[in-house]
């Protein structure tokens, strides 16, 4: 079941509500938020917003429900109610109110509470007018969770400032944990990931435990460690099932099908992908576009993307420049090279995310099929820092293609660096070891002699 969304409109008018059904509703609400029945307490909290009698209440009532969405993994719904809450506020001229919609949103999301690439900027910008006020420590501190959770991957360096003054004023294990659990994610920390998790336990606040964890597998990812990354996301999809936690759940079977993919188990990979976009769909994820991608990248690992022109043409379509690389790509593999250049005429600027090496990667592929040597030489330097690194995209949690040090390899080939391409084929090799990809440590072996 879905948790319901509150897009209604609030009256211009005092209506009578009933108190009697507001506090039956509540009441039921947090019987099935001890059973773990989020979807059941967000239906409840619906109905208890319809009968709310003044706008303190019905703020109350909305953040409630928000916080009830979160749990049950519904996050765009959540960002409508919240929305709800924050407009509402506004066209009261009770700042107050707003501030307590914003400071409502205390659950932290596996992934990004927003679409990939985007800023809610009417959102940013209250936030930044509430945070000149002068507020008491714990709301401060909560104000600033939420500032940077709306910024975090921007490379915007008030994220850290945020979350840093957040740590700093954070008066309760909640609100110290709701920071460190950006400052983990930023900084790629795993002591902080590690005092996230002891906070959780210690606390019994599972969902910080969950967030510990899958923040501690993405640090494992980058620093080349897939057995300290499966066995944190093995314990993070443990406990997300034991509470009931969602996007969680969907967010660890993601990252079990990369390691699928990485290991050259395709069919194992695709599996794990749909079961886990079916759970996103189910819930309203922002998310729910990403099924395609994550196929799209398993055809191109196991070298059949040209097969399936038209569904990366109809990928292109909903994301655009983020994947003219891979339409290229298939262009290429159908021998449409005329095409192709022009699909990435006008290259747009990669992110830098934890996307960043997955697309260069796309985007140096691309360029070696299609023989643009003055490009190579600039993504040749663009990639050279990460030439150490996992399997390309390994510490998004979500997909991967071959070690960057592999593509380096491709790109010194391509540009007569014979001894540079050695190099770069046998540090592929090694890290494809550590990977378990006998697939990729043999076509890398293979070119260290080429």
């Amino acid at each position: 079941m879905k948790a319901p969304t509150t897009s209604r409109r609030w009256p211009t008018t005092t209506r009578a509500g009933s108190p009697k059904a507001v506090g039956y509703c509540v009441q039921a609400a947090e019987l099935a938020e001890a059973r773990y029945a989020h979807d059941v307490a967000a239906a409840l909290l619906t109905d208890a917003v319809t009968n709310s009698t003044g706008p303190d209440e019905r703020v109350e009532l909305l953040g409630r429900l928000l916080r009830a969405q979160i749990r049950a993994g519904a996050v765009a719904a959540a960002r409508e109610t919240r929305r709800e809450a924050v407009e509402y506020a506004e066209s009261l001229g009770r700042d107050d109110l707003m501030v307590a919609a914003f400071t409502a949103w205390t659950e932290p999301t596996p992934w990004q509470a927003r679409t990939y690439g985007t800023v809610d900027r009417p959102i940013v910008d209250r936030l930044s007018r509430l945070l000149k006020r002068d507020l008491n420590p714990s709301v401060r501190s909560r104000l600033l969770t939420a500032y940077a959770h709306e910024l975090v991957g921007e490379d915007d360096p008030t994220v850290v400032e945020a979350a840093q003054e957040a740590l700093d004023l954070a008066t309760g294990p909640r609100l110290r944990a709701a920071a460190l659990g950006i400052l983990a994610e930023v900084h790629g920390d795993a002591e902080l990931c590690r005092e996230l998790v002891e906070i959780g336990t210690e606390h019994d606040l599972p969902v910080y435990r969950v967030t510990g964890l899958l923040n501690h597998a993405g640090v494992a990812a980058a620093a080349n460690d897939p057995v300290t990354m499966h066995q944190v996301i093995t314990e993070a999809l443990e406990l997300a099932r034991t509470y009931r936690m969602r996007e969680a759940i969907a967010v660890a079977e993601i990252t079990l099908a990369s390691l699928a993919l990485i290991e050259g188990r395709f069919v194992d990979a695709e599996l794990l992908y749909i079961k886990a976009d079916e759970g996103m769909r189910r819930i309203g994820s922002v998310h729910t576009g990403f099924l395609q991608l994550a196929l799209a990248t398993i055809w191109l690992n196991e070298g059949t993307l040209g097969a399936h022109l038209d569904d990366v043409r109809a990928l292109h379509a909903v994301l655009g420049p983020m994947v003219s690389d891979l339409l290229a790509l298939a262009l290429h593999a159908n021998g449409l090279d005329a095409e192709a250049p022009e699909v990435r005429a006008s290259p747009s600027p990669i992110r830098s995310d934890f996307f960043f090496t997955f697309l260069t990667t796309l985007r140096a592929m691309a360029i070696v099929a299609l023989n643009d040597r003055d490009a190579a030489e600039e993504i040749y330097a663009t990639l050279l820092p990460h030439r150490n690194g996992p399997p390309a995209g390994a510490a998004s949690l979500s997909l991967a293609l071959r070690p960057v040090a592999h593509t380096l390899g491709e790109l010194a080939v391509f540009l007569g660096r014979t001894d540079e391409a050695a190099a770069h084929f046998a540090r592929a090799a090694t890290i494809a070891d550590r990977w378990n990809t006998p697939h990729w440590a043999a076509e890398a072996r293979s070119r260290t002699t080429t």
